[in-house]
């Protein structure tokens, strides 16, 4: 499906290399490494949503997490695939619609959304939970790191600064909250440096 959406982040990722996008990084993301360390994300068919250029896909296959990338865009999917084949792995890696997941029904134990939910607006949002809700296996986990409301939101619209309150209207009754915290980067750019860190349990 190529709606307004899908169209805005492939002309992205067309206009520039995937390792120059400002939420690439080289090293996992630091709330994603606590959590496997604090036993918080079951293992089992783990699907990393919006992998981009698979940073935290390659952290997870490494951990023993049986690892799906799935991005929107195919750009960040091809430098993927060529560091994951210098790794010496095979991970799947998919190009889909967060809000239609290629997955059977229950199928899945673990979401791990860095920044994907916020890129939507708020009327396509409840796609988004229905599409991961019907994936998930019951008592699966969606993890979700995403920006944070008290923080500047940029003029031409998402990624979304998002309230506490916004996650409940879409997720409820679908999911129940298992925790809510946030973290702090005081080294990145003033839009940028307090996230989300929500990890929700289905029903």
């Amino acid at each position: 499906m190529r709606d307004e959406h899908t169209q805005r982040w492939q002309q992205r990722y067309r206009e520039s290399p995937p390792d120059r996008m400002p939420w690439h990084r080289e090293q996992p993301a630091e709330a994603l490494v606590e959590a496997v360390r604090r036993g918080l994300l079951p293992k089992g068919v783990t699907v990393d949503l919006g992998c981009g250029t698979g940073t935290d896909l390659l952290y997870l296959a490494h951990q023993g997490y049986d690892a799906v990338g799935v991005d929107i865009a195919a750009e960040p999917l091809h430098f993927a695939r060529a560091r994951i084949r210098q790794a010496g792995l095979h991970i799947p890696l998919i190009q889909a619609d967060a809000r239609f997941l290629p997955f059977r029904d229950g199928s899945i134990d673990l979401i791990c959304d860095s920044g994907c939910f916020h890129s939507f607006a708020p009327e396509i949002r409840p796609m988004y939970a229905r599409s991961v809700a019907r994936v998930l296996k019951p008592g699966g986990i969606l993890f979700m790191r995403e920006f944070h409301h008290d923080q500047p939101q940029p003029p031409e619209g998402g990624p979304y600064r998002l309230k506490l309150e916004e996650f409940s209207e879409v997720f409820v009754p679908l999911f129940r909250f298992l925790s809510v915290g946030e973290v702090y980067y005081p080294d990145m750019p003033p839009d940028r440096r307090r996230l989300h860190i929500i990890r929700l349990q289905r029903k």
